[in-house]
């Protein structure tokens, strides 16, 4: 795969290139607020500027994003049957107990 894939990232990794992406992105529409406060006639430019350096931006940050919940997505699942497991175990657990001590299980 491609090392720079969001799939071969680590968590931290991810987390951390969200947040430089969603600070290039305010700045750039930051700026362009800047620049269209100091020339208002030049305001429409500034910001379809902005966009255009931000379009992108967002879009890595949407695939990031994607991944990141992928993931949670997948430890949600795998702690939902864990808590499954444990739940039949220690029902069969308590019955198995029941039954060996002629308790009533009513």
């Amino acid at each position: 795969m491609n090392p720079n894939s969001p799939a071969d990232m680590s968590h931290a990794q991810l987390e951390a290139m969200l947040h430089d992406l969603q600070k290039r992105a305010f700045d750039a529409y930051e700026d362009a607020a800047l620049r269209a406060e100091a020339n208002p006639l030049q305001a429409d430019a500034a910001y379809a500027q902005a966009e255009a350096v931000a379009a992108p931006l967002i879009a890595q940050a949407r695939a990031l994003n994607e991944e990141r919940v992928r993931r949670l997505r997948k430890r949600a699942q795998a702690w939902r049957k864990a808590s499954i497991a444990v739940a039949i175990a220690g029902s069969a657990a308590l019955a198995w107990w029941s039954l060996t001590r002629n308790v009533p299980l009513s």
